[in-house]
């Protein structure tokens, strides 16, 4: 026993030199586990002395979830430092009570009380971790004893300070954690204008999880007590399993919105639903049941939780979702920094000011990386609907092309429809007019000579009324058949006149030419055979043609009126003729008759 116990106390020991201004304690604690609560200061010592306390530990003690309370030990012995006023301090700032005692060589015992559920007043100083006052002049030395209490983890990473030293580390830190939580409201404040202009929900989404996991880290750190609720401790107590709900309930709805999962994977999203409903009821669940059954299913549950956010982002990923390239990559940063930290708490990594705030270091790249995510992600969804909407122009495009065709066709239809004669399919006397006017113009400006056959069925009226219209019609559609095969040229236009007259318009053709095509027209009519019940009957024409060579436009006009001037002339002299109008012979220069 006295091996043991002599053990003990080297382990126990920390010596205070002349140059020590921060020591870490947490190597040099004993401890010994209280299931039933039942020791108090006197029976702790008296444990001591009878060798019940335990050491050999290689890290910083870390119990985990536990229902007893456990006491340490340390003696600290100054030597050396001229200093007398010391500073110890529990990193571990979530402890919901902690009684300190300092026990001088010579029988007094100063008692302290702190931690979150007690009142952040009672604290040595006003710091968010838990810290009490140690009065060690040079040459004075102290057993010092640290009963433990709480309804989370039991850790007790330990550090003993100088005035100095303290005040120095909390200057650093102020700095530290001001550039931390700056960075995540400068990102909270910048998602949340982009929100208010783009009006895109996963910035939204992305300012609560912001928000959320900003106030938990806030909290996990001691700040909230220190700073938003110090005169809550019973709310303090509590608030970290309230927190780790919502925060991880808005990474999942984050998460469930940024990788799609809806549209890349259903059955994931599902399950996140399902964490979602989960961690809402953790966070309700804190405010009736007990904060030590709380805060164990909230962290079990952010385990999980951020397993398979991981899991999913990989998934998506995988399946060629390429905003979730910069989500894989942020949250592999975060765990980085999370697990660089949980391995300096084991002693696996030296703990160093990179270790010591890895969390923070993690957790602000993850935001920032997340924001880029984000801003690639609009881009990407821009430049799908920016091709989307060229694929829906280019078909509305090729569809209103279609639509103008068909009306362009349509409208032709409709144009030839007006401007054809319905019985025999030759133009009617609309197109002539409309026609005959252009060409008079062209043939002013041009000197050219245009020509005009009027042909006229003869006796039409006394065939009509002894055979009937039905016949009349016959014989107006054999005539005009006779026309469109004579009148050959693309360019003449063979019209309809009106009733049994027919005209034909001849561009660019002299009088030769004209009295040839007309004579076509007459030879063909009188060949024709018209079957009328049970025979058939012959119709014979009168043509007037004329000829106008004018660069006024006036005068090539005329040339329509000569042709009824033709016209009647062939009338007049015994009809099935062709006469020819001439300026130098009078009304009737040409005569063709059988």
């Amino acid at each position: 026993m006295s091996c043991l116990l002599t053990a003990q106390a080297k382990q126990a020991l920390v010596t205070l030199e002349a140059t020590t201004s921060r020591q870490e304690l947490s190597l040099a604690l004993l401890y010994l586990e209280d299931p039933d609560h039942g020791l108090d200061i006197d029976s702790a010592r008296q444990a001591r002395r009878d060798g019940r306390f335990q050491g050999g530990q290689s890290g910083a003690y870390n119990f985990g979830f536990t229902e007893s309370a456990f006491w340490f030990y340390v003696r600290i012995d100054n030597r050396g430092s001229a200093e007398d006023e010391w500073i110890v301090e529990s990193l571990y700032p979530i402890l919901d009570q902690l009684d300190f005692y300092a026990v001088y060589d010579d029988g007094r015992i100063v008692h302290q009380r702190a931690g979150d559920s007690i009142p952040f007043a009672a604290r040595s100083k006003a710091h968010h971790t838990t810290n009490f006052a140690l009065d060690l002049p040079t040459g004075v030395s102290a057993d010092i004893y640290i009963r433990v209490q709480t309804t989370g983890a039991v850790q007790m990473p330990l550090r003993l300070w100088t005035e100095d030293a303290f005040a120095a580390r909390v200057s650093s830190e102020q700095i530290l954690f001001g550039f931390y939580y700056g960075i995540l409201l400068s990102l909270l404040l910048y998602n949340l204008l982009l929100f208010m202009v783009i009006r895109d929900v996963n910035y939204l989404f992305y300012v609560l999880y912001i928000g959320s996991y900003g106030l938990f880290q806030f909290s996990l750190n001691g700040l909230s007590f220190q700073y938003l609720w110090p005169e809550s401790p019973q709310w303090n107590n509590h608030s970290i399993a309230f927190l780790i709900g919502t925060g991880l309930f808005f990474i999942a709805l984050f998460s469930r919105s940024f990788l799609a999962l809806k549209q890349n994977s259903p059955s994931l999203d599902k399950v996140l639903i399902g964490f979602m409903v989960f961690f809402a009821g953790v966070s309700l669940m804190t405010f009736v049941v007990p904060y030590k059954h709380a805060i164990r299913v909230a962290t079990l549950g952010a385990l999980f939780a951020v397993i398979f956010v991981m899991v999913s982002a990989v998934v998506c990923w995988l399946k060629s979702y390429r905003p979730a390239r910069y989500f894989v990559l942020s949250w592999l940063l975060l765990l980085t920094g999370m697990a660089a930290y949980a391995l300096k708490s084991f002693s696996l990594l030296p703990s160093n000011f990179i270790t010591e705030y890895a969390i923070q270091f993690g957790s602000a790249l993850e935001m920032v990386l997340l924001s880029l995510a984000l801003a690639d992600r609009i881009k990407i969804l821009q430049e799908q609907n920016q091709r989307m909407q060229r694929q829906v122009n280019e078909s509305l495009e090729q569809h209103v092309r279609e639509r103008t065709l068909e009306l362009e066709r349509a409208n032709r239809q409709l144009q030839e429809l007006s401007t054809t004669d319905g019985l025999t399919g030759l133009k009617n006397r609309r197109f002539f007019n409309e026609s005959f006017a252009l060409e008079c113009k062209r043939t002013s400006r041009s000197g050219d000579s245009l020509s005009v056959i009027l042909i006229d069925i003869d006796h039409f009226k006394n065939l009509n009324d002894r055979y009937g219209h039905l016949l009349g019609d016959e014989c107006i559609k054999a005539v005009a058949d006779v026309i469109q095969r004579t009148a050959f040229r693309q360019t003449d236009t063979k019209c309809r006149y009106g009733g049994e007259e027919f005209v034909v318009l001849m561009p660019s053709t002299p009088i030769e030419g004209a009295l040839r095509v007309a004579n076509h027209i007459l030879d063909g009519i009188r060949q024709l055979k018209i079957p009328c019940h049970d025979r058939e009957i012959t119709v014979t024409a009168s043509l007037g043609v004329a000829t106008v060579t004018h660069d006024r436009e006036d005068a090539v006009r005329d040339v329509l009126e000569q042709a009824d001037q033709a016209l009647y002339q062939a009338k007049s002299s015994g009809r099935n003729a062709v006469v020819a109008f001439s300026r130098s012979y009078g009304a009737a220069p040409f005569r063709s008759s059988l």
